[in-house]
């Protein structure tokens, strides 16, 4: 599952994005999130006519992120159901990214998904402002994601929220790179809530 975040797209008029707390996933979140990527997948080929997220599931994958760390839950109440999660990791795919690219310090936004009864709220976009936030808190200057090859609404999805187009590898299916600057948001409307320690 890579970025998840046309399930973020609605089509209609946007509401205010609400506040959003964030908190370290737990194992227990890990059927959740299998949930949701089954859905996004029924989703997307209803809705766009690909294949994203159909492949086989790696719940072993899902796990190690969650117990590494890596993977956080959005709430819109601090006791709320979560609502959204993404993945935030320390280091770039050697097969994606050149080792000039690499040589900047950077973070790679991974397996970001939004429930599809809150979508179209700017819950994803939020989402991604706040791991943006805590890249640059950690020093990188960039935010990095790859997204399917063949999925355009996606890919205009992440050029609206001000995401840079890099390139597409060729013959790779998740092969689309895109990045947006990492930049501190001391007003973000996230509330973090316990100890959030992503990945060095």
């Amino acid at each position: 599952m890579k970025a998840l975040d046309t399930l973020d797209t609605s089509g209609g008029a946007a509401a205010p994005a609400p506040v959003l707390y964030v908190r370290a996933a737990v194992p227990g979140d890990a059927e959740l999130l299998a949930r949701w990527r089954r859905e996004a997948a029924a989703w997307v080929a209803r809705r766009h006519g690909n294949a994203q997220w159909s492949g086989p599931d790696r719940p072993e994958r899902r796990l190690a992120l969650i117990r590494r760390g890596a993977t956080v839950m959005a709430l819109l109440e601090p006791d709320g159901p979560a609502v959204a999660t993404c993945t935030v990791w320390p280091r770039g795919s050697r097969r994606r990214w050149t080792d000039e690219e690499r040589g900047v310090p950077a973070r790679y936004l991974r397996k970001s998904a939004v429930d599809r009864a809150h979508a179209g709220r700017g819950i994803g976009r939020l989402l991604h402002e706040w791991a943006g936030h805590r890249a640059a808190s950690a020093g990188a200057l960039v935010l990095r994601l790859d997204a399917r090859s063949d999925n355009p609404g996606l890919h205009g999805y992440y050029l609206d929220c001000g995401w840079r187009h890099v390139r597409t590898v060729p013959g790779m299916a998740s092969g689309a790179l895109f990045e947006t600057p990492a930049l501190l948001r001391p007003g973000l409307p996230v509330r973090e809530l316990g100890e959030i320690r992503l990945p060095d």
